[in-house]
C-alpha cells in the first residue's frame, strides 16, 4: 500500500502541470492583493483629476465674472458714446451768415470739440469723426477727448474741473459763433441724445456693478463651481474655504462712477441778415433731470493694486478629502492631499488698467498649473 501512495506521490511531483498548479495556488493571495492596490490607487487618482478639475472650473468661471465686469466698464467708457455721436457726424452745420450751407463742422464736432466725449484716435483734432475703426488685433484704442481738453479727467484717479463759472461746457463755444447751431431745430434735440445716452450708459454701470457684486460676494461663484464639481465636498457653506478666501480678496474690486451735475450748452440763433449770435443754456442735472450726468467710471487705487497683482497670477491651494479604503487607512491624515493652480486676468498693458483712461475692452483669464 505503501509503494502505490509512493509512486503516485512521484509521478504527481514530476508531472510539469503539477509544477504550475502549485506556484499558482500560492500567490493567489498576491494577485489578490496587487487588484485591490489597483483599485485604490485608480480611486486615488480619480479623486485627485476631479478636485484639481473642480478647483480650474472654479477659479475660470469666477475670473470670468470679473473680465466681463472689467470689459463692461472699458466699453461703457469709451465706444458707446462715441458710436452714439458719430452718427451725427454727417449732420453739418452752416456757416455764419451762410444759413442753408454746408460749412466745416458738424454736430459731433461742436460736441467733441467741447470736451463732452472721449474719441477714438489717432486724430485728436478737426477730423477724429473720420478715424478708421481699430483693427480686430489692436492692443489700443487711443480714446482721449479734443486736444487734452480734460486733462484732470484723463488721468486714473480724475478730478473735477469746471470750465465757465463752475460749469461744464458741453458745445463749443467758438464753433457756435461762427456757425448756425439753432436750439430748436438741431441743439435741443442733439442735447436731449447726448443726455439720455449718458443716462443710460449710467444705468448700465450701476446694473453691472449689481450683477458682479452679487456674484462675488465671498466667492460666491467659485464656492458653487467647487462644490457641484468636487466629490469631497459635501457641505456647499464650508466648500473650499481656503482657495475662496484667497479669491474673494482679489474681488474686492471697486469701480466709481465719475457724475457732473451742473452743465452748459451753446446754440446759435439768426438775429438778422448775415448775422447771428451765441448764447448759453444752463442745466442742473440734479434737479432738471434728478440724477447726475454720469460720464465714465473709474478704479480706485486699492484695486488697481489688486489689477497689477491679478496681472501674474494668483496662487490658489485647496485641500480635499479621499475616501475610505480596504486596508483601513486614513490617507487623508496621513498625506493632506492639496490641488493647486494658478489664475490670472489680463489686459494689453503694463499696469493691467484697460478700464480708464483710455479704455480697452480686452482683459481675458490665464490659467497656469
Amino acid at each position: 500500500m505503501l509503494g502505490t501512495f509512493g509512486r503516485l506521490c512521484k509521478q504527481t511531483v514530476s508531472n510539469n502541470r503539477a509544477q504550475i498548479l502549485l506556484p499558482a495556488v500560492l500567490l493567489a493571495p498576491i494577485f489578490i492583493l496587487v487588484i485591490y492596490l489597483l483599485f485604490e490607487t485608480s480611486k486615488v487618482s480619480m479623486y485627485k483629476i476631479r478636485n484639481q478639475f473642480a478647483l480650474d472650473n472654479a477659479a475660470y468661471s469666477q475670473m470670468s465674472s470679473l473680465t466681463v465686469y472689467l470689459n463692461a466698464l472699458a466699453y461703457t467708457n469709451g465706444n458707446m458714446a462715441y458710436r452714439v455721436m458719430r452718427s451725427y457726424n454727417g449732420d453739418y452745420l452752416s456757416p455764419k451768415g451762410a444759413a442753408g450751407t454746408k460749412g466745416q463742422y458738424t454736430v459731433f464736432d461742436i460736441f467733441y470739440q467741447a470736451g463732452a466725449f472721449p474719441a477714438l484716435g489717432p486724430d485728436h483734432g478737426a477730423n477724429a469723426g473720420f478715424n478708421p475703426n481699430p483693427s480686430p488685433e489692436a492692443d489700443d484704442w487711443d480714446f482721449a477727448y479734443y486736444q487734452n481738453t480734460r486733462k484732470n479727467w484723463n488721468k486714473e484717479q480724475p478730478s473735477e474741473s469746471p470750465d465757465e463759472e463752475g460749469r461744464y461746457v458741453l458745445t463749443s463755444k467758438k464753433i457756435a459763433d461762427e456757425n448756425f447751431f439753432p436750439s430748436t431745430t438741431v441743439g435741443i434735440p442733439s442735447l436731449k441724445q447726448y443726455i439720455t445716452t449718458y443716462l443710460l450708459l449710467g444705468q448700465i454701470f450701476q446694473s453691472q456693478t449689481f450683477s458682479f457684486q452679487d456674484t462675488t460676494r465671498e466667492a460666491r461663484m467659485f464656492r458653487e463651481a467647487y462644490y457641484l464639481n468636487s466629490p469631497s465636498c459635501r457641505n456647499q457653506k464650508d466648500c473650499a474655504r481656503q482657495s475662496a478666501a484667497i479669491m474673494a480678496n482679489y474681488l474686492q474690486i471697486n469701480a466709481k462712477p465719475f457724475e457732473i451735475d451742473k452743465v452748459r450748452a451753446y446754440f446759435t440763433e439768426d438775429i438778422g441778415q448775415y448775422m447771428t449770435v451765441s448764447y448759453p443754456i444752463d442745466l442742473n442735472m440734479s434737479t432738471d433731470v434728478r440724477k447726475k450726468l454720469f460720464q465714465f467710471s473709474y478704479l480706485d487705487s486699492s484695486s488697481l493694486d489688486r489689477l497689477k497683482k491679478l496681472r501674474n497670477g494668483i496662487k490658489l491651494e485647496q485641500s480635499y478629502q479621499l475616501p475610505l479604503n480596504n486596508f483601513d487607512i486614513n490617507l487623508t491624515v496621513k498625506y493632506k492631499p492639496k490641488v493647486r493652480t494658478q489664475v490670472g486676468v489680463q489686459c494689453p498693458r503694463s499696469g493691467n488698467n484697460c478700464v480708464w483712461p483710455n479704455p480697452l475692452p480686452k482683459y481675458s483669464i490665464r490659467m497656469q498649473p
